[in-house]
Parts: structure tokens; C-alpha cells; sequence
């Protein structure tokens, strides 16, 4: 059977069909940018241009949908009364004008019904623009406290007037979005009208906002952290990186530039689920980890859950990443260019069917095979572990031996599409497409001494051999979504999506490790290795939001998943291995959230599993409640259980490309239980300070076993040796502080952690440290923005995690070294004539500091008299050490 033939034909056919989508989605932009719509031939003044010429002889803001207006025209001719000249013209085109002298607005709606709407909705967009703003947050003071809800991630609130508090005609509501000016609006409750549009000045902003939350709460999201988390001022290798920025959270695990994933509150990696447009990306970074395989020019906003997710996220064991594509500007064509030490990047986006939809184009491609400067070839090499950077050789084996690797200079690209289409009806119904695909391809080859098995004479047995390793992965994704209101109350999104990832790895100089009996000791030896993966993903999901006449927020819904998992291996234990999954995973969720009171909020939420490979039935209860949310002091307490059917398999000791598999009847998916509890102290207003505790039980986690056992079957290097019968417990305490003076910013985060492991088979069934388990960490950040320049320093602090080689090899010590370093940024923006010129320069790892990243038995050769041997020696593989960076960019 050709098993890789039929994998790579497979492959092939999805790899054309999504690639052909992103395309198709490319051309529609650029052919919608470069027609200009002809402009309506009447004796009538188009609405926009009308309100603009308002504004700009009155000083007053208009509120309103951008596809509302788009395509209206009115009969206007500017004068002394333009105001109520326009208002007048609005009437009569079936629109209603409410004028606000005190704050100088005016809310611009169609007509309302008689009846008065028992739920204000509104939604918030980009005033400059007309882009929707997700998540943005909603406030109102009832009762002599602070409350508040949160738009949904199409911008949409909506507030049931019982929970405004009785007793008064005018409500006052603040809009605030990060990177925008704070909207107040008053708004009329004895005739409230039929829809709220809110349009937010933007303000300099040089990436994506990120909310860093434990839940996703419909209430005020607390932004105090968001500062810590800066993508803009992370790019230690010239592109702004979001995965990476999260790092300094306390309960993000510290890890090397070169790895892939991250490990959120004692959890593999594999249960860190990235979202683009609600489509699963699986391998979520460039360059093995260096950076997002995301364009930060095209991502809108982008959430970070990690503690109690709401029931409409699946929400596995390591938290969720959540990025959103940016909805194109309505009012005008815009483009941005970058250029960075890795590569060239463009954006282009403009508006779409008159102004009532628009198109968005963002690409970037490496060029590093063209210029490799700033250390980009050792980049390359470390992280295809060829040749990297290690410790000395221990003891006689530096006078007594030689590595016998000769590498050639390294080969990589990496590329990332990103493509979005929105269309809005004047009633407010929005379609949306969204497409992305990215990818990496790295290379390297040499000439290594390496044993000749059918060498003839003895002499040859050592001889120099050409090796190569090839490291490839592909995603490509796409999602159609409508999005849609029913009446005052309900709102619903329908979304269709794809995702196909592949992946393929080859190293003719794999070092493989076997220990054949429990007597045994290691035994290493070097051969060819190589595996191919797919994975194809569809989704189909329906969500309801309903607001009833009593505080609080329903959300429901359901969501189907298709997997087809294919993975297939050649290795020195076996010439040929392959497996394919086929499962159904079917979820119902339920989600209540209760955020009116002043004295607490409460978030109650269920979501139900089916998985049909081996019939898995699941049930994942959700709490969260915190108290006193407004006060100077509020403590939170929460609950979750998480379920994972998606795992990732990766070599312990080398950056393969991801391999994504499903379980199935014997492998039962993994489950976390997490329970924790905080306090969140804000003494004044440039003070906070915060406190979490958690304990998080797993089941059926996922372990190689390369190292840590006797192996149970040579069927395959990665898939076999993979057990999931094991336990593990992870607790951790977390603290932030952060400080404000004028125009500087401190912060800092301390973590203490405990992950173990536990397995029957394994250390006499009782606990061991699981290998991503650090004790202690420490981040230290001061930020300070001087005019046009902010200038960052973050510090980073871990102790050592723990050396699987340890209980095998003799004299191994129990703990890598410490890992500590520093960063630095310095970022000038300025903006001249609606140019904006952004230079940002960086340096990952100042002091150059020798991070050990992991141990590894490296090969060299041996003399022994006239003979010569390939014997092994463990080291310790570095981290990357001091790498300059700069990135530059012109918005226009």
C-alpha cells in the first residue's frame, strides 16, 4: 500500500481547494479597490458627505451605521442653520436625528416603532473607518455604583433597561475600546431609540489589543494587565508577536525564542487552542516558535481566557487564544507596508457595495534566503538542531574529541495570507468570509562521519555522509459567518468553517534513543527519520445571544466538528507506519451571565461532548463569581472541568513540525479540572496589586515515552510511544503589582508552580515533575512614553525544569540551569498629513546570556588509539542568545 502517495494526493486536493479560496478572496479585493464605484448621477448631496460638512461647520459628532447611510442621498445645501437643515433631510429619507446640545451629538437611527424597546441595543464601531470594535465596554453608574456590560465580538451590547435602575428619564453610558477615545452618549429611556451606534475616535495604536482575562466576561473587562501585554513592543525578531508577549503573565510558563505552544497553568501545550475567526489554526507560529504565524496588521482584537471560560468557547486543559481579522475600513481605501530584519508585509483594504461592506487584503513573506543579517542563519540552525549552540563537552571528551557535523548555510521562508469580505444590510444583517493560509518551510544540509552499516571492511565502517533536514508545515482556513439581530432582544451568529493543516519532517541525522531492558542503560545511535501529517477540520456552529426583560445574558447554541487525522512515519525501528482517524465531535453549551448587582457577578455555564471515535460522552460545568467586582477590593472564585479530543505530538529534544492526532476508543480524550480563587487590591488609582490561587487535576494526559520508560512497542518513533493512562497535578500561587507615574509604567508578576506527573508503569506509580514544571518565576517591565517615544525593558527570571535524562544516566543533574534575560524596545511613532510612520527597535536577550533550552546527547568521535568511534555526549542545547531586531512601518 503507498501510503504516502495517498496522503500526499489527499493533501493536495484540500491544500488547492482553500489555497484557491484565499486567492479568489485576493483578486475581489484588489478588483474592488481598484473599480471605484461611479457616483449616483442626481441633483442629491450623499449622506456622508452631508454629515462631514456638518461636523466640520458645527463641531458636532454623529453617531451611526455606516450601512445605514451608505448609498442615501439628500437634498442639502450648507447655511447658517446647517444642523437642522440636515436634520430635516434625514427625516424625510426615513431616518431619525436626536441632537444632544450638552455633548454636541447627534444619533442618527431609522425610525423607531411606537412601542418603546424593553432592551436598548447598540453596537460600537471605529469612527474613522465604520469597523466594528469586539468586546468593547459599557458602563453606567445605577444605584451610586459602577455597572456594565461588554459587546459581543461582532460589537453588538445590549442592556435590558431593568437594569438600569427606575426612577429616571436619561441614562448616561461611557464607551470605551482600548486605542480610543472614550464615547459618553445620553440616551432618552422615556423614547429610547430603536438601535445605538457609537463611533470611537481611534488613537495611536501600533498592534492588536489583547485581553488578557481569565473568562470572557459580558461585564466591564478589567484592562489593568493589558499593558504588560504589548505586542507592538515584542519583537524580538522584527515581527510583533502576540504569542510570545503573553509570557509575562505569571500564568504563562516561561519558555526558549525557539518553542512552539505554551503552557498555561501547569498544562501541556497541546491544550493552548488558537482561534482566528473562530477557525483552529494548529501550528499558530513562524520559525519554530519565534513569532505568530499572524499578520498583527490584520488582527483586530485578540482574547486570552485562561481561567473559566464561558460555555461558547471549547475551552480546552491550556486556555484559548482567540485573534479576530480586522473588518476592512467602509469610508475609504487604506494601506499599510512593513519592513522587517525577516520580512516585507503590505495591507490593503477599502469599502465594498457602496460603502455598506467592505474588503480587507493583508500578506507577508520572508525574504531571509535573500539578506540573512542579524544572526538569522543561526536562527535557522537552532531551530532545526543542526549544529546548535551547546555547552562544552564534558571532561577528557574536549581534549579527546571532535564534532563531526559540517553544516551548509540554512534555507527558510515562511509566508501568511490573510483575506476578509464584510457585508452589512441597511437592517443591520451581516455577512462575513474569512480566509487564511500560512506556512513555513526551513531547510538545511552538511556532511556528517556517521556509521556505514553495509560498510564491507571494518576500517570503513566511520565515513562522511551527505544529511539534510527538512522541516515543512501548511495551514490554510476559511469561514463564512452571519451575524443577524431579532428584535431588541436576540442575537445570533451562524458560522461555517474549514481548517487543513499538513506538516512534514525529515532528518537523515535523527539521533534515536532505546533502552531495551529495565537493566539496560540508554543506548544511542544515529539513522534517518521522517513523518507527514494531515489534519482537516470542519465546523458548523449556531449561537444565540438573548437578552430577556430581566438582567442578565443567554447565550446558546451548538456546534458540530469533522476530523480526518492522517499520519504516516519511515524510521529506523520500522520502514513504514501510518494511521488515519475519521470522528464526528458534537457540542451543546448554555451560558449565563448575571453582572447587574453591585455587589457581585455571577457566570453559570455547561457545555456537553460527544466524540464519535470510541463514543465519549462529556459534561463540562462552568462557574465564576467574583464579588464586590467595582470596589477598591473584590475577590473572585471560580470552577471548570476541560475537555481535549485534538493532541499534539512532538519529539522531547528537536523542533519538528506539529503533528495533530484525535483520540479514539483506546487514547480517551484528556480532562482538567480547575479550581480557583483571587483578590484584586486597587488602594489608588495608579496602584493595583492581585493575588490568584489554583489547583488543576488531569486525566489522561498525554506522555513520550522516548526517554522516561521502557518502551512498550517499536511500532513508531512519535505516534506509538505515546501513553495516556497518566494523572497529573499542577497548583500554583500568582501575584501582579503594577505602578503608574505620569507617563512611566512598573509591573511585575511572580509565580510559584508545582506540575507532576503520575503513571503506574512509571517510578513505582508515584509522582515525578513533569518536564515544563519551572518552581519559580519572575518578570519585571517598565515601560515610560516621552512625546513620540516609548521605550520598554522586561526582565524574565525562571528556575530550571527538569532533566528527563536524570533517572537514566549517572551523574545527570536533577534541574536544567536558571534561565534569566533581558529585553529591550525602543518605538517612535509619529503621524504628519494622515501618514503614519512607525520605527520600533528591539533586542531579545541583552546581556547575551548562554539559557540552557534542553539536554541532548550531541554525536562526536572518539579515538582510542588507531581506532576511531561515534560515541554520545549529553549537553545542554542553549537558547538563542543576544538578537538585535527592528521593524518599520507607514500607514496611509
Amino acid at each position: 500500500m503507498n501510503t504516502h502517495g495517498n496522503w500526499a494526493r489527499k493533501r493536495v486536493r484540500w491544500e488547492r481547494l482553500l489555497r484557491g479560496l484565499s486567492v479568489g478572496l485576493l483578486v475581489l479585493g484588489l478588483t474592488v479597490l481598484a473599480v471605484r464605484p461611479a457616483t449616483a448621477q442626481d441633483d442629491g448631496t450623499p449622506v456622508r458627505t452631508a454629515l462631514a460638512d456638518v461636523q466640520q461647520a458645527t463641531g458636532y459628532h454623529f453617531l451611526y451605521r455606516d450601512a445605514l447611510i451608505a448609498g442615501r442621498t439628500v437634498q442639502f445645501a450648507p447655511g447658517t442653520d446647517s444642523l437642522a437643515v440636515l436634520v430635516a433631510a434625514l427625516h424625510a429619507q426615513g431616518l431619525t436625528a436626536r441632537v444632544d446640545t450638552a455633548r454636541r451629538q447627534v444619533l442618527i437611527a431609522e425610525a423607531s416603532p411606537s412601542a418603546s424597546p424593553r432592551v436598548l441595543a447598540g453596537q460600537v464601531m471605529d469612527a474613522a473607518t465604520g469597523a466594528r470594535l469586539p468586546y468593547a465596554t459599557v458602563t453606567w453608574h445605577a444605584a451610586g455604583a459602577q455597572r456594565g456590560v461588554a459587546a459581543n465580538d461582532a460589537g453588538v451590547f445590549r442592556l435590558p433597561r431593568s437594569a438600569v435602575g427606575g426612577g429616571r428619564d436619561t441614562l448616561t453610558l461611557r464607551v470605551s475600546y482600548v486605542g480610543y477615545r472614550p464615547e459618553r452618549v445620553a440616551v432618552d429611556l422615556q423614547a429610547p431609540p430603536a438601535e445605538l451606534a457609537v463611533r470611537l475616535t481611534p488613537q495611536p495604536a501600533e498592534a492588536p489589543e489583547v485581553v488578557v482575562s481569565g473568562s470572557l466576561r459580558r461585564s466591564d473587562i478589567d484592562t489593568t494587565w493589558q499593558a504588560l501585554v504589548r505586542p507592538g513592543l515584542t519583537t524580538p525578531f522584527g515581527e510583533a508577536g502576540i504569542i510570545r508577549a503573553l509570557q509575562p503573565l505569571p500564568a504563562v510558563s516561561l519558555t526558549g525564542a525557539l518553542a512552539n505552544g505554551l503552557n498555561v497553568r501547569g498544562s501541556r501545550s497541546d491544550g493552548f487552542l488558537v482561534l482566528l475567526d473562530g477557525m483552529p489554526i494548529y501550528n499558530p507560529s513562524h520559525l519554530f516558535g519565534t513569532f505568530d504565524a499572524f499578520n498583527a496588521e490584520a488582527l483586530q482584537r485578540v482574547g486570552f481566557f485562561y481561567d473559566v471560560a464561558p460555555a461558547d468557547l471549547p475551552a480546552p486543559p491550556g486556555g484559548t487564544l482567540s485573534f479576530m481579522t480586522r473588518t476592512g475600513a467602509q469610508t475609504g481605501v487604506r494601506a499599510s507596508v512593513g519592513l522587517s530584519n525577516t520580512a516585507l508585509r503590505g495591507t490593503v483594504e477599502g469599502p465594498l457595495g457602496g460603502g455598506r461592506g467592505s474588503v480587507l487584503v493583508a500578506g507577508r513573506h520572508s525574504y531571509m534566503n535573500a539578506v540573512a543579517w542579524l544572526g538569522s542563519e543561526a536562527l535557522i540552525a537552532q531551530g532545526l538542531s543542526v549544529d546548535p549552540q551547546t555547552s562544552p563537552l564534558p571532561g577528557p571528551a574536549i581534549e579527546l574529541e571532535d564534532r563531526i557535523l559540517r553544516a551548509d548555510p540554512p534555507s527558510a521562508r515562511f509566508y501568511d495570507l490573510h483575506g476578509k469580505a464584510y457585508y452589512e444590510t441597511p437592517s443591520g444583517r451581516r455577512l462575513t468570509l474569512s480566509a487564511y493560509l500560512g506556512g513555513d518551510r526551513t531547510q538545511q544540509t552538511g556532511e556528517r562521519l556517521m556509521v556505514v552499516a553495509d560498510a564491507e571492511r571494518l576500517r570503513d565502517r566511520l565515513g562522511v555522509r551527505p544529511v539534510e533536514t527538512r522541516n515543512r508545515w501548511g495551514n490554510e482556513a476559511a469561514s463564512l459567518s452571519l451575524q443577524q439581530a431579532w428584535g431588541g432582544r436576540a442575537f445570533s451568529r451562524t458560522l461555517l468553517a474549514v481548517s487543513h493543516y499538513h506538516s512534514t519532517f525529515r532528518k537523515d541525522d535523527f539521533v534515536y534513543t532505546r533502552r531495551e531492558r529495565p537493566a539496560d542503560g540508554l543506548r544511542n545511535f544515529v539513522a534517518p527519520f521522517d513523518h507527514q501529517n494531515e489534519l482537516v477540520e470542519w465546523k458548523l456552529e449556531q449561537q444565540v445571544d438573548i437578552a430577556p426583560a430581566h438582567p442578565g445574558l443567554w447565550t446558546l447554541g451548538g456546534t458540530v466538528h469533522g476530523y480526518l487525522a492522517d499520519y504516516a512515519e519511515t524510521s529506523a525501528l520500522r520502514p513504514e507506519f501510518a494511521e488515519t482517524r475519521r470522528s464526528l465531535l458534537a457540542d451543546l453549551f448554555a451560558q449565563y451571565d448575571w453582572t447587574q448587582a453591585a455587589w457581585a457577578d455571577v457566570h453559570l455555564g455547561l457545555r456537553t461532548h460527544y466524540f464519535t471515535l470510541g463514543r465519549h460522552a462529556r459534561i463540562s460545568p462552568r462557574l465564576k463569581v467574583e464579588l464586590f467586582p467595582a470596589a477598591s477590593a473584590s475577590v473572585h472564585l471560580g470552577y471548570s472541568r476541560n475537555h481535549q479530543f485534538v493532541h499534539r505530538l512532538s519529539l522531547p529534544t528537536t523542533s519538528s513540525a506539529d503533528v495533530w492526532v484525535t483520540s479514539n476508543a483506546g487514547q480517551a480524550p484528556g480532562r482538567a479540572d480547575h479550581v480557583s480563587a483571587g483578590l484584586s487590591l486597587r488602594p489608588t488609582a495608579t496602584t493595583t496589586l492581585q493575588a490568584d490561587a489554583y489547583v488543576k487535576t488531569y486525566d489522561n494526559v498525554w506522555q513520550h515515552e522516548t526517554i522516561t520508560a521502557l518502551r512498550r512497542t517499536d511500532a513508531s518513533v512519535l505516534f506509538a510511544p505515546w501513553t495516556t493512562d497518566n494523572r497529573a497535578f499542577a497548583r500554583g500561587l500568582e501575584l501582579m503589582h503594577q505602578q503608574r507615574w505620569g507617563p512611566v509604567r512598573w509591573t511585575n508578576s511572580y509565580a510559584w508552580t508545582k506540575v507532576e506527573l503520575q503513571s503506574d508503569p512509571l517510578n513505582a506509580g508515584a509522582r515525578f515533575p513533569a518536564d515544563w514544571d519551572r518552581r519559580h518565576q519572575f518578570t519585571t517591565q517598565g515601560q515610560v512614553t516621552l512625546g513620540l517615544w516609548t521605550a520598554a525593558l522586561t526582565g524574565f527570571y525562571a528556575t530550571g525544569t527538569p532533566n528527563p535524562w536524570a533517572p537514566w544516566v549517572e551523574a545527570e543533574p536533577d534541574r536544567l540551569d536558571a534561565y534569566h534575560r533581558l529585553d529591550a524596545t525602543l518605538q517612535y511613532r509619529r503621524t504628519v498629513a494622515g501618514v503614519t510612520l512607525e520605527a520600533t527597535a528591539s533586542v531579545f536577550n541583552v546581556y547575551d546570556r548562554a539559557n540552557p533550552w534542553y539536554r541532548d546527547p550531541v554525536a562526536v568521535l572518539a579515538r582510542q588509539g588507531a581506532r576511531r568511534r561515534i560515541s554520545f555526549r549529553i549537553v545542554d542545547v542553549y537558547d538563542l542568545g543576544v538578537q538585535p531586531a527592528f521593524n518599520v512601518s507607514v500607514r496611509f
